[in-house]
């Protein structure tokens, strides 16, 4: 009987269920909560990570938003803006820039923040209210026009929002229209140099392309706008272009470059023919503009064959050619970062006219045409003089370059100086430059 009455206890506790019964012969188990702890503690160690990774993000957050503000305040105090100036933040999306713009036009001041989708209009007016931000009014624009009153903006502003526009001259009057006289067109876009994807304008606003510097300057020159400077120094972030552009005086309509070259005559030609007795049987033009009348005069006293080599510098589209003298049938060829793939054939002469300034990619253009070149060759750089040496984005955009920097730069690619011929134009240089040593 005793080992029934020893049975007793342990069946009372298996009953009232102090003793779970798989415990029951495990001796030195482990406690049954352990697994779950480590469970927990290895959420809490996520847990605080996650935080730590928040908390890391929206510091650099809220410094890239302080640099971003202190960029803009640097670029209104560089252009003379501040209370009671009038801006436009075109494509202003949530309206980051445009609460800095608020703050530095004041009460007395407008800022016009512009977006062509009515939900993104009516969410950027209701957050202006909720800020108690009066001077900003959204506006609801479209593809091709801001919609903004004529003729009464100071800063027309766009960040990271051209290389969407899929009618970029439209928009570009339309801002040039709503500028005052001596107003500025700031754009901040991310491709320096040259085009790269060559993507139809028509797609540019449901896909995301890059567009190039060289591509905004071309068009905002062509619809009226004046080119003032390159703002990179004051900018925050890197690899970007900050292009200043400016409505000038004098002009009646935003149809064509406020600064253009003078005008050429064909008689200019005649400075451009090789000497007597050196043999002229293919020709490579790379001409723009005032220069392009030179082409038939020089084809009409040479009676070389010719290619016409089109500079990604200027064009906008792959099949972009600028026209050619009536009654003229020339190949021409694209560059491509510079190599103009000509072929095996020889060239006895290359006349850049009113295209040098252009370059971006000049040692890889020059090196490739110095393959072509006969030993007697020459290279004729017709151009516009610029005052003073400037960089060569400079010159690229301003249209004009120093004869000295042309001169050091053929040097470096194997040119020396031929001559230099007196001026076909009061705003002209020209210089003729053979292969080193010849």
């Amino acid at each position: 009987m005793l080992p029934k009455i020893r049975c007793i206890p342990l069946v009372l506790l298996l009953l009232v269920g102090l003793i779970p019964l798989g415990a029951i012969g495990q001796e030195g188990a482990s406690p049954p909560r352990q697994g779950k702890s480590r469970e927990w503690n290895d959420a809490e160690k996520r847990a605080a990570r996650e935080k730590e990774e928040a908390q890391k993000r929206a510091a650099r957050q809220q410094q890239d938003a302080q640099r971003g503000a202190d960029a803009l305040r640097a670029l209104a105090r560089r252009f003379d803006l501040g209370p009671a100036s009038v801006i436009a933040d075109i494509g202003a999306g949530r309206g980051r820039d445009t609460w800095v713009f608020a703050d530095i036009v004041g009460k007395e001041g407008k800022v016009y923040a512009e977006e062509i989708e009515e939900g993104k209009t009516k969410s950027l007016q209701a957050a202006a209210e909720q800020r108690g931000l009066v001077q900003v009014q959204a506006v609801l624009g479209d593809l091709g026009d801001p919609r903004l009153p004529a003729d009464s903006v100071d800063m027309a502003f766009m960040h990271q929002v051209y290389h969407h526009l899929s009618q970029p001259r439209e928009m570009l009057q339309g801002i040039w229209r709503a500028l005052k006289t001596g107003g500025y067109l700031v754009v901040v876009d991310r491709r320096l140099g040259t085009l790269v994807d060559w993507a139809p304008v028509a797609e540019r606003t449901r896909r995301h392309f890059w567009t190039a510097e060289t591509t905004v300057v071309r068009e905002a020159r062509e619809q009226g706008f004046l080119f003032v400077a390159c703002a990179e120094d004051i900018w925050h972030e890197k690899g970007v272009f900050v292009l200043v552009f400016q409505r000038p005086g004098g002009l009646a309509a935003p149809d064509r470059d406020p600064d253009p070259p003078s005008t050429l005559s064909e008689a200019s030609a005649r400075q451009l023919l090789p000497a007597p007795g050196q043999p002229c049987s293919r020709v490579a033009f790379v001409a723009l503009g005032e220069g392009r009348k030179l082409i038939a005069p020089i084809l009409e006293a040479t009676s070389a064959a010719a290619v016409d080599i089109v500079l990604e510098e200027w064009a906008t589209q792959k099949d972009e050619r600028p026209p050619l003298p009536a009654g003229r049938e020339i190949p021409s060829t694209l560059t491509v970062s510079g190599d103009p793939k000509l072929g095996p054939d020889p060239i006895d002469a290359v006349y850049f006219l009113d295209t040098y300034h252009l370059l971006f990619h000049g040692p890889q253009l020059l090196a490739r045409l110095q393959e072509r070149l006969v030993p007697r060759g020459r290279i004729y750089v017709l151009d516009r003089h610029a005052p003073k040496a400037v960089t060569r984005r400079e010159a690229s955009h301003r249209r004009m370059i120093a004869p000295e920097t042309v001169t050091e730069e053929m040097a470096n690619a194997g040119f020396d100086l031929y001559r230099e011929e007196s001026l076909p134009a009061a705003d002209r240089f020209l210089l003729v430059f053979g292969r080193a040593g010849t």
